[in-house]
């Protein structure tokens, strides 16, 4: 332990500001800390009244700046004294912690993802007298960069007769930092949960001359975004999405499709364990123009809904359903492949199975056989 606390002050004393011109030195027996975890540092000062009972700091992440209050864990001893900070559970990547009331080294803190704080957190609060501080309910799109995966993004091969290849691309981007100068104004800062995504879904044709697309599908949309939203130390999130939607594809004459719609879709996740999760969403639609499909309700209704179960690390099912008689259905199975092929740069083996009506924008009216491709994913 003692060799271990060396090394950390060594690396303390190499990062900026200098030991030199710090009036203190930060460490840490803590490397790797888990979002909600409290963390626990030990300041080192050669002048003693520069060790408080309390002392101010900031956790610097990208362009976030999160302030951190330091409490003594007991006396200052040999100008060394032990504090503890209870973090945001939302936290994650590589970060710095550093003193805003006096100067001081610069610690590396590397915080990993924590869909919920654990039991022991509140325990460990709780005998600190620190209930206000780990009570209440965390957003955790605050986590999220501004620019993330949307819907799934995939390339997956099959043939019925055909050989066809479907692929889909998608983004979302959100327009105000949560932590930039909208969230310095009360009224602006609701400003944060807008968002404009874009999906786009391709079905390509390998058997015909020349390899055409036969239909491509063009999703762009703004919507606000609430949450997700969870309590701490509860299994459950909550989120929801409103907003406009465009569909076209992009052709014209007796091909042309196209329809605007307004929609709400709320979202509930149950985290079943540490890496096992359920969720359900219900998309709810209404039409604003659909002049070059007017029926299209027929089959599409006013509802799509959603349901996936599975494990982060492993198998994922995921459904996508237009409930009606001339509806359709989507299967999509994932299996995480980056330990075995891919290292750390993600990616899954896919499994998709399509079976009514509508498969692209083009054939909205036309029931084809059922249809099952395989390949890969990077977003599930």
């Amino acid at each position: 332990m003692q060799t271990r606390m060396v090394l950390l002050f060594v690396l303390a004393l190499g990062l900026l500001p200098s030991a030199a011109s710090a009036d203190v030195l930060i460490a840490s027996p803590q490397t790797l800390v888990s979002g909600g975890e409290p963390l626990r540092v030990v300041l080192v000062a050669t002048d003693a009244e520069a060790l408080p009972d309390e002392s101010a700091a900031r956790l610097l992440i990208a362009a976030r700046s999160v302030p951190v209050t330091l409490r003594a864990d007991g006396p200052a001893q040999d100008g060394r004294r032990a504090y503890t900070a209870a973090l945001p559970p939302e936290l994650e990547g590589l970060g710095t912690l550093e003193l805003t009331d006096r100067t001081s080294t610069r610690l590396l803190v590397q915080f990993r993802p924590a869909q919920r704080a654990a039991p022991q957190i509140d325990t460990l609060a709780r005998m600190q007298g620190r209930d206000a501080e780990i009570a209440g309910v965390v957003d955790l799109s605050k986590r999220e960069t501004a620019l993330s995966s949307h819907e799934p993004m995939y390339f997956v091969l099959g043939s019925r007769g055909n050989t066809t290849a479907r692929f889909q691309l998608s983004f979302k981007y959100r327009l105000f930092d949560p932590d930039g100068w909208a969230a310095d104004f009360p009224w602006v800062g609701l400003l944060t949960g807008l968002h404009f995504g874009y999906t786009q879904n391709s079905i390509w044709d390998f058997t015909e001359n020349s390899k055409p697309f036969r239909d491509t599908t063009y999703k762009p949309s703004f919507f606000y975004q609430w949450g997700p939203y969870r309590q701490i130390g509860s299994p459950h999130a909550l989120s929801l999405q409103a907003g406009y939607e465009h569909q076209s594809n992009g052709k014209d004459g007796a091909s042309s499709r196209s329809i605007d719609t307004l929609f709400v879709r709320p979202n509930w996740r149950w985290d079943v364990d540490a890496v096992t999760h359920f969720s359900t969403g219900l998309k709810l639609f209404g039409y604003i123009d659909r002049e070059d499909n007017p029926d299209i309700a027929d089959y599409r209704g006013h509802a799509l809904l959603n349901l996936r179960y599975g494990n982060d690390d492993g198998w994922l099912l995921n459904a996508d359903l237009y409930p009606r008689s001339k509806g359709s259905l989507q299967l999509d199975l994932s299996y995480r492949m980056k330990r075995v092929l891919f290292s750390d740069a993600g990616g899954f083996l896919h499994f998709q199975y399509f079976n009514g009506y509508g498969e692209s924008l083009l054939d909205y009216n036309q029931r084809r056989r059922p249809q099952f491709r395989v390949g890969v994913s990077i977003v599930r």
